[in-house]
């Protein structure tokens, strides 16, 4: 993996030929009209970022994906009343009914990203459901989903780097492109924290074999040398007992921007602890989106220090909470466990 302290410098040469509108090119006698090329849009100034669930996270007896829309307040949520509301479900909901519910213009298309640096497809909600989730009665919501139609192949749901993402404009984002982390790194029990990082992670009491620490960290190194990352770091305290799942755990999870030349990484705040993904095009990384089980965020990297734009889109149970909890304990059912360190 490639998270090198090292500024790269860049240099593109770029030739620009300009043809004016209607200029014509001569072949045998004919005149032949030559359209001017229509130059990228590349990413938006504002984004408006839509994220997405599977179908069956949602309680759907159904695969594939489904499009957040909006949050039913709950004076207009007549889908779900009286002990319903203390339950999960799903209901469609009639196209006539979508707007006063605050699903937004379903003039504007929404242009998905799908697969790692594949272009945006054009997409529009076909069917929308009223989904109930949450596993406390402050926690549980119910969300305008919508089922679309995609003029692209997705990828089918079963991994986060499969998952989708949209942007919902008018114009086609031509140029502006989702980038998935695809470097890894694993720091084995025997090694150290990585320096760059070792300012944000807390000192702890350690010792092998009874207490072991493991770290990884996932995310992208860009072609000016800058990267992007988040960085989960388990302590385990075995305290002579054989089964991991009854060691004492603490897991830490950050998230990390190294603008190109600099030394060290900033810590963005505010925000998810996964990594998601960078909206780039051709001046750059232009959005970080990060995520946490309920929420996409979406970063400003020339403003790392700004509180980031979070989209809320599910409630999860309590079990999709332990399923998606960052941690690198070998355990494979998570128990809470009280920290080791009393905290």
């Amino acid at each position: 993996m490639r998270f090198s302290k090292r500024s790269t410098s860049l240099v593109l040469g770029v030739s620009l030929f300009v043809v004016p509108l209607g200029a014509r090119a001569q072949d045998d006698g004919s005149a032949v009209i030559i359209e001017a090329p229509q130059p990228d849009r590349g990413c938006p100034k504002r984004p408006d970022v839509v994220p997405f669930s599977s179908g069956s996270q949602l309680g759907l007896e159904r695969s594939g994906w489904l499009v957040h829309q909006a949050v039913i307040p709950e004076a207009k949520d007549s889908y779900f009343k009286g002990r319903e509301r203390e339950r999960e479900g799903a209901k469609l909901v009639a196209e006539e009914d979508v707007r006063k519910l605050g699903a937004p213009d379903p003039s504007i298309p929404l242009w998905v990203f799908g697969k790692n640096d594949a272009p945006a497809c054009r997409a529009v909600p076909i069917q929308w459901w009223a989904v109930r989730k949450g596993v406390t009665d402050v926690e549980r919501k119910t969300f305008l989903m919508a089922e679309i139609q995609a003029d692209c192949d997705i990828l089918p749901p079963g991994r986060l780097s499969g998952t989708p993402v949209a942007l919902r404009q008018k114009d086609e984002p031509t140029g502006c492109k989702l980038r998935r982390p695809t470097e890894r790194e694993l720091g084995k029990e025997s090694e150290g924290l990585p320096p760059d990082v070792m300012e944000y992670v807390p000192a702890r009491e350690c010792e092998p074999p009874a207490c072991s620490r493991l770290w990884e960290r996932i995310g992208i190194t860009w072609e000016d040398g800058g990267a992007v990352s988040d960085f989960t770091v388990t302590w385990m305290d075995r305290k002579g007992k054989k089964d991991p799942c009854e060691w004492a755990t603490e897991d830490l999870s950050l998230l990390f921007y190294r603008p190109s030349g600099a030394l060290s990484p900033a810590s963005l705040k505010n925000g998810g602890t996964v990594f998601f993904g960078g909206l780039h095009d051709a001046a750059g990384l232009r959005f970080i989106l990060s995520r946490d089980p309920t929420s996409l965020f979406v970063h400003d990297p020339a403003k790392p220090k700004a509180k980031p734009t979070a989209i809320r889109f599910t409630s999860p149970s309590e079990e999709e909470l332990l399923l998606t909890r960052r941690s690198l304990s070998p355990c494979k059912v998570k128990r809470p466990v009280a920290s080791p360190w009393g905290e």
